[in-house]
């Protein structure tokens, strides 16, 4: 028999550790809605239904799991509108599967119906402002965590060093590409490091704040969900995601509709606002390391010359409009 890297589970057989872990919910169906970084299981329950979400094995330490459903419940206290872990009837916060690739580690969370918020902004762009107030209040809730919570660090080594590190073998054919790259990874370090000391909120972050994280109920409410890559990093990194994921011809009015809503309740200063579309270049790096590393679970068929000109078009697009020339 071959040896499994990654085994996409039967949801009958899923349903059956459900029921045994969490008996009170009163499962009786189980679907597959995507798989992704995670495998992530429909659970149909009798008064409300669920989402599991199955790491895959080695995703994250065990602890370190823990340590982000911690956080959830946390917040979730402070009214922070998040998806938060179910207590299995052993009043823990996740439980271990066996698979054919050996134990990996899931969690029952509630499902938020509705749909992804994307573009949806929303008359005059209330909901993009609602949620620029709702990321203020998460920072705000996270600077309350104690003790803090053991999640890694997103420092400029990971977000940028590391990417280009493991870019430079795959744009072998594309030296101009590549040592624009390295130009704007210099550039970037060096407005970081002309930036005053404390000058940069950093602390505990979502990670991964753009808008296909967030979910709009039917009664238009807006709930935070995905904290797989929460994490410790500079707090304008989430804003900057936000703004990233806004990216077109129409974003402007919203991305200010998001700005506005933050700032109404936590300051930025006069040296985070500057670095803002700055930091949308970290993001994007970030991406683009992220989706490197996922190539050993996913395949890189889809990583082509088209992948690489659509994102080396918008880095090129986005640096003269805000950051000038190189």
């Amino acid at each position: 028999m071959l040896k499994a890297q990654h085994s996409v589970i039967r949801p009958d057989s899923l349903l059956t550790v459900i029921k045994r872990h969490y008996p009170t919910i009163g499962a009786s169906d189980c679907k597959i809605l995507a798989l992704n970084c995670n495998d992530n299981f429909f659970i149909k329950g009798k008064r409300q239904d669920y989402v599991f979400r199955l790491n895959r094995k080695d995703w994250w330490p065990v602890l370190d799991f823990e340590e982000e459903l911690r956080f959830l419940e946390f917040i979730k206290r402070q009214k922070i509108s998040a998806v938060v872990p179910k207590r299995n009837k052993h009043n823990q916060r996740y439980i271990s599967v066996k698979t054919a690739e050996g134990t990996r580690y899931g969690a029952l969370f509630g499902y938020v119906p509705g749909r992804l918020l994307g573009r949806n902004a929303g008359p005059r762009n209330t909901n993009m402002l609602r949620l620029g107030e709702l990321a203020a209040q998460l920072h705000n809730a996270a600077d309350r965590f104690q003790p803090p919570a053991k999640r890694w660090t997103m420092d400029f080594d990971f977000l940028v060093t590391q990417t280009l590190t493991g870019l430079s073998p795959l744009f072998a054919q594309r030296d101009r590409d590549l040592a624009y790259l390295h130009r704007l990874a210099d550039h970037l370090q060096v407005l970081l490091d002309d930036t005053p000391a404390g000058a940069l909120d950093f602390g505990l972050c979502h990670g991964d704040l753009h808008t296909g994280n967030v979910m709009l109920s039917p009664d238009g409410g807006l709930t935070l969900i995905d904290f797989d890559w929460s994490g410790y990093c500079w707090r304008i990194y989430d804003l900057a995601t936000l703004w990233w994921t806004l990216r077109d011809d129409q974003s402007a009015s919203r991305w200010r509709a998001v700005l506005r809503g933050y700032t109404s309740v936590r300051k930025l200063s006069h040296e985070e606002k500057a670095l803002l579309p700055a930091f949308v270049m970290i993001r994007e790096f970030e991406l683009l390391g992220f989706q490197l590393m996922m190539r050993k679970h996913i395949g890189d068929a889809w990583i082509d010359d088209n992948y690489y000109d659509f994102h080396m078009r918008f880095i090129r697009d986005w640096v003269k409009q805000h950051l000038g020339k190189l």
